[in-house]
Formats: C-alpha cells, structure tokens, sequence
C-alpha cells in the first residue's frame, strides 16, 4: 500500500493499538507494517498543478496577445484571413480537440489529469471561434449574451457527452456569463431586472445550478462539479447581499447603515446552516465545508461590519485572536476524535475478523 508519510502515521498508531490490545499477533502487526510503502514525494499532486499551471500560462499568452494592439496588428497582417474563415477554423481545430482528447482517454484512462489538460485546447479553440464569429459581418450587431449562450450550448453539450467536468465546468461558468449579461441588457434604466440588483440575480443562477446537481441526468462526477459550483454561486451571492443588500448604486449605499442589512445577513447564515446540517447528515463533504467556511465568513464580516470604528484597534485584533484560537482548538479536538474513532472501528474491524477467523477453525 503507497501512502504518503503524514497517511502512514495513523495507519501504523492503528497497527500498534490493535498489537497492544493482542487483536493482531506480533508476527501479523509486522506484516501490516511491512505492507505500507511511504511515498516520498507526491507525484501526482505534482501533475495536477503541473498541468492548471500550463492552462493557465496558455490563457495569459492568449490574453497578451489580444490585449497587446502591436501583436494583433501584425497577426492580422501574417493571417489576413476573413473572420468567416478564422471562425470555421479554428472550430475545427476545437472539434479536433475534443476528438483526440476523447480517443486519448480511451487509449490512456490512467493518465487523466493530462487527458482534461487536451480538452482544454478544445474550450479554447472554441472560445477562440466564437470571437472570431463576432466579427463576423453577419454577427457583428449582436449582443455579448448570444455569444456566451452559444459558448453554454458547446461546453455543456460537448461536456455532458464525454463526461468531463473541465469542459462541463467551463459550460457552468457560460451559463453564468450568459445569465448575468442577458438581465442586464433586458435591465431598466437604473440596471434593475425584475427589481432584482446582479448579487440577487447570482444568487438564483446559483439556486438553479445547485438544483440542477440532484438531478438523474448527469453522471455522478459531473454532480458533484455542478453542486461545487452552485454552492459557490449561492452562497458568494448571498455573502454579497449580506453587505450591499439590494443596491446598485455605491452613492446610494454608502448612505445606508450597515445593520440595515441584518436581516439579508440573518438569511445567509440559516442558509449556511442549513447547508451543514444536510451535508453532516447525508455525508455531503462538499456542502458541508461550504456551509461552515461561509458561515464563518459570514461571522467575520459582520465583525468587521459593526465594530471596526467602534471598538479600539488593540482590542479588534485581540478579539479576532482569541476567536481564531478558539476556532483551531475546538478543530484540533475534533480532528483528535476522529482519529480515535477511527481507531476503535478498526480495532472493532480486526476482532470481528479474528472472531471469525477462530469459529471457522473450529
């Protein structure tokens, strides 16, 4: 068994309470100690950030390049090719893409960070030909909004089918894209949809995104990707009408104390316990961590809201210390639990065996 070394530790504290406790044989403690292997180095940690690392120095490069008048200058003089053309290019390029990530995934299931590493020229491709067909004579009037729909259909579509969450992540974040820049252009004069400010109009994009993960259509890994980000839409959009409320205009706000928000604040809080609850009892990990770092980001920012001016400096940040210790201890004593939980089930685990190990000699 390969573990890394911070793994190995409660792994043999197991062995050696079962040992003591004469559930295990000496001879069958040195067994199980001579089955795990330490792993000196976490190679495929290595590989994941290897390869965001790579994605994310391809997208600056693009983002350079587009930014940079000069540049695109003189690509447009070396191409010199119509919009049109670029566009079907380039989205055959993106085709390709998909296609040759897909039969890599076959051929190399193993290798699976590096097979979504493929799939990601194919969303950039894609991208890339959507701008190109903006350009384009016939789209040229068209809003933003019908690009970032048309980037939606794409990434979700092409995602859902080869069962990749990268893709299917990149469809999320267009449907929120698509969402926000469609209500705006439908807004009112001061930048209202349906009464509604772009933190409220978030918050229900995030309510339809996280609802859309307990349906019985998409595969589980793709579920879990799509409740990651609608708890991450919800939950940042209600933090966010917990400070600013249903406000659009800074001047406005500023007017406004900050406890008549409390109510907003009050919300977002049920709303992160709620999430805890649920993942506590349905064994949600996901949900349960988004509940309680929100919540606590919650708390922090109604401190900071309702006594930075109020209280002395000195005694802010000792307050802030002492909760943070607090915090640290109370996590410290449940992690120390837990490892001892862990612990007697896998004591309770060995005597069952050796039980039944004893009844089937006899």
């Amino acid at each position: 068994m390969k573990i890394t070394k911070r793994q190995a530790k409660p792994v043999y504290l197991a062995i050696d309470e079962w040992e003591k406790d004469q559930h295990i044989s000496p001879d069958q403690a040195h067994t199980l100690r001579a089955s795990v292997e330490i792993v000196g180095f976490d190679w495929k940690l290595l590989a994941v950030y290897s390869f965001w690392i790579a994605i994310t120095c391809c997208v600056i490069a693009v983002g350079v390049l587009l930014a940079d008048d000069f540049l695109m200058a003189l690509l447009a003089k070396l191409i010199d090719t119509p919009a049109s053309v670029l566009t079907v290019i380039s989205a055959v390029l993106a085709a390709l893409a998909y296609y040759g990530g897909a039969q890599r995934r076959l051929k190399h299931p193993e290798k699976r960070f590096s097979n979504e590493a493929v799939y990601f020229f194919g969303v950039l491709m894609s991208a890339v030909s959507v701008g190109f067909l903006r350009e384009t004579a016939w789209f040229e009037t068209f809003h933003v909004a019908f690009f970032l729909g048309l980037l939606m259909v794409v990434y979700g579509l092409v995602g859902w089918r080869l069962n990749s969450i990268l893709i299917w992540l990149f469809g999320l974040l267009a449907f929120a894209g698509w969402s926000l820049e469609l209500t705006q252009y439908l807004a009112d004069a001061n930048d209202y949809f349906l009464g509604l400010n772009v933190a409220w109009r978030l918050a229900i994009v995030g309510g339809i995104v996280l609802g859309s993960s307990f349906t019985t259509v998409l595969p589980a890994n793709l579920k879990d990707a799509t409740r990651f980000i609608g708890w991450l839409y919800l939950l940042s959009a209600l933090w966010l009408i917990s400070i600013i409320g249903n406000y659009n205009s800074a001047a406005a706000w500023s007017n406004v104390p900050q406890w008549h928000f409390i109510h907003w604040a009050i919300l977002s809080g049920i709303i992160c316990l709620a999430a805890i609850i649920y993942g506590i009892r349905q064994d949600d990990a996901v949900t349960r961590t988004f509940g309680m770092v929100f919540l606590l980001i919650n708390l922090y920012t109604r401190f900071f809201e309702y006594f930075w001016d109020s209280l002395h400096k000195t005694v802010f940040f000792a307050l802030l210390a002492v909760s943070f210790w607090f915090i640290g201890s109370r996590a410290e004593k449940l992690w120390q639990l837990t490892q001892q939980q862990a612990t007697k089930h896998g004591s309770a685990d060995q005597s069952n065996n050796d039980h039944s190990n004893t009844d089937k000699t006899d």
